[in-house]
């Protein structure tokens, strides 16, 4: 069973990790004061809305709406699962991951000996590359392509031996070797899915071998096999190579994408860095997300045939979408027949290169696609291009690569590039193709569903300042006006909406003086409150401490109030019901509690204008004076 990170940790890992370094090796801030500041990574703008705060350690779009914490920021940024994000973070500061079980949790599965399964395949088969009996036409092969030694090793090439079971021969259990996609079991058999194959480990972005991918020494079909899907493995979100061209530069500048790992590996033999492949799928949107974050340019490389300018225009509309600020996108297409070790090998490393820095802008490639069947001499064929055309221009956020595409649209098609995004705009865009921009709008959708739902209240309006959202809001922004709350147990069981969230707010910051806007936040993780809170988290607070001071005593004061209200009435309710003929004794009792509650308001120097004429009305009925 996989246990829960323990919370200390969290709160520990977000106290040693420095937010601003994190961010900033993602997206280029410039200080503004005690915050700093940038184009926002999430929607595509031209004046710089996002901001990072060292004191509170958190960010914020003001644009879009984007917040939350380091370990928000990468699993929005990175497309990170949160143990992901915990994990890389922790790298970063040389903590290691404890776990601890947590019993109201139902039973995870551990992925743990699946990775543990492949890292033991991953030894046999390059061991096999080295010794096996049988090797030969492997290293053959190899040779012939070029490979060395050291580009061999760098990529962990490895050898699976023909026969049914020499790795399972090698595993203890074939439990996790099945579930991992190393061992067939069939008909009540077992045996190695991989046979007589050279053997490419594909990592995830920590190095880990997630799966393999195999070709054929000799003759066979299929001349590539891929390991199946798995727990750990979705070949729509992995790219090949990515993993060994972060290792080998500092700073990415440019990432290739081919179509192979043969192309990968020969790229990187000829001294060209940067090199990747998407696993002969499709390029998807996580891997286009994932490419882009990882370099500012990217250069689809795939073959001159209709396979290969399909693949490219698919990648093309997956980029498109996903492209922004100064990141690019360039489109080189081969000769037909030819791959990227053929060119090399034929016209040598710099006129490949020079072929690279030459490619074609990605929006070239798309609108040329676009209209390769459609005669734009006729009104049908402009009409043909343009309904093509907006289903990419319905995912792609407002921007300057909206505007120049719709203005070469608009050049085509001899259409006012206004009346083209009108009627792209009349239909929403699909949902399995939102942008970053949609995702944080379903975002603060699914937050303002959650925060509805929430102990704050059920009101229509989730963003209204009540006294309470409000207290609540300026604690999370600046957690030390907990002590202006004074009493520990000043609202608890009060039976207000959102006092009992407050109340437990007040307590932790009590044990944990110290602790800061991203601690708080990590704390509701995947609680029923942290919709509301992750709003509240981005209302703006006020500029001084000391005016933040005084709308945290005025909240503060307003929440008595509405207590005191509360309990007035209950008694007038419990008067009301009282029979005629209750003693009178009880009845006075009663009145003076009511007149205590209005004298504290006075006190307090609250309203209380209804005082005389309730008070008459009681006095009155129940004969008190």
């Amino acid at each position: 069973m996989a246990g829960r990170i323990p919370q200390e940790f969290i709160d520990d890992l977000l106290q040693r990790t420095d937010i601003v370094g994190v961010i900033g090796e993602r997206v280029p801030l410039r200080q503004a004061g005690s915050n700093y500041k940038a184009l926002c990574p999430f929607h595509e703008e031209r004046t710089p809305s996002f901001t990072v705060s060292p004191e509170r350690q958190t960010y914020r779009c003001f644009g879009c709406g984007a917040h939350g914490t380091v370990i928000g920021f990468l699993m929005d940024h990175d497309r990170l699962g949160f143990r992901e994000a915990v994990a890389e973070l922790a790298a970063r500061v040389g903590l290691q991951i404890p776990s601890v079980s947590d019993p109201k949790s139902s039973p995870r599965e551990d992925n743990e000996p699946l990775y543990a399964v492949l890292a033991k395949a991953d030894r046999f088969y390059r061991e096999a590359l080295r010794s096996h009996p049988k090797r030969n036409a492997a290293v053959d092969y190899l040779r012939q392509r070029g490979i060395s030694g050291e580009v061999a090793a760098q990529f962990g090439i490895g050898f699976a031996p023909p026969g049914w079971n020499n790795l399972l021969k090698h595993l203890d259990a074939p439990q996790d070797a099945i579930k991992a996609g190393l061992i067939i079991e069939r008909d009540g058999k077992t045996y190695d899915r991989f046979r007589d194959r050279i053997t490419f480990p594909i990592h995830d972005r920590r190095g880990r071998v997630v799966a393999f991918g195999a070709r054929v020494v000799t003759d066979g079909e299929p001349k590539y096999l891929n390991s199946p899907e798995s727990p750990i493995f979705q070949k729509g979100r992995e790219i090949y190579g990515l993993y060994h061209a972060l290792q080998a530069q500092r700073r990415i500048e440019r990432l290739i994408v081919v179509e192979g790992y043969m192309d990968v590996i020969a790229l990187t033999q000829a001294g060209i860095p940067g090199a990747v492949a998407t696993l002969g799928t499709a390029t998807t949107r996580e891997q286009a997300l994932l490419l882009l974050r990882s370099a500012p340019e990217v250069v689809l490389c795939f073959d001159g045939d209709s396979a290969g300018q399909g693949a490219a225009f698919r990648a093309a509309e997956n980029l498109l979408p996903v492209l922004q600020g100064d990141r690019q996108v360039r489109v080189m297409i081969l000769p037909q027949g030819s791959d990227p070790d053929d060119l090399i090998r034929q016209d040598g490393r710099e006129a490949f290169e020079n072929r690279l820095n030459n490619a074609s802008p990605v929006i070239e490639l798309y609108l040329s696609h676009l209209h390769s069947d459609c005669d734009l001499a006729t009104v049908d064929g402009r009409t043909r291009m343009l309904e093509r055309a907006s289903g990419l221009l319905k995912r792609i956020p407002d921007g300057i690569l909206r505007e120049t595409l719709l203005g070469r649209l608009a050049d085509l098609t001899h259409t006012d590039p206004q009346r083209i995004d009108n009627l792209c705009r009349s239909q929403p865009p699909k949902s399995s193709h939102a942008t970053p921009s949609d995702r944080v709008k379903n975002q603060q959708v699914s937050h303002h569903k959650r925060q509805s739902s929430s102990p704050l209240g059920g009101s229509s309006d989730p963003g209204r300042r009540t006294p309470v959202r409000h207290a609540i809001a300026l604690l999370l922004q600046q957690p030390q006006l907990a002590y202006l709350a004074g009493d520990p147990d000043r609202f608890a069981d009060r039976g207000i909406a959102g006092l009992e969230l407050l109340q437990h707010l007040l307590e932790i910051i009590r044990a944990d003086p110290h602790t800061t806007t991203a601690r708080l936040l990590e704390k509701f993780r995947d609680d029923r409150h942290e919709g509301a809170l992750q709003k509240l988290a981005a209302w703006q607070p006020a500029e001084r401490a000391v005016e933040r001071e005084q709308e945290m005593r005025d909240a503060l004061m307003r929440i008595e109030e509405r207590i005191i209200a509360r309990e007035q009435e209950k008694i007038i309710e419990q008067l009301a019901c009282q029979p005629q003929n209750c003693v009178l004794e009880q009845r006075l009792k009663d009145a003076q509690r009511l007149q205590f509650l209005f004298d504290k308001l006075k006190a307090q120097g609250l309203e209380a204008d209804t005082e005389g004429a309730e008070m008459s009305r009681l006095r009155n009925h129940f004969n008190l004076d």
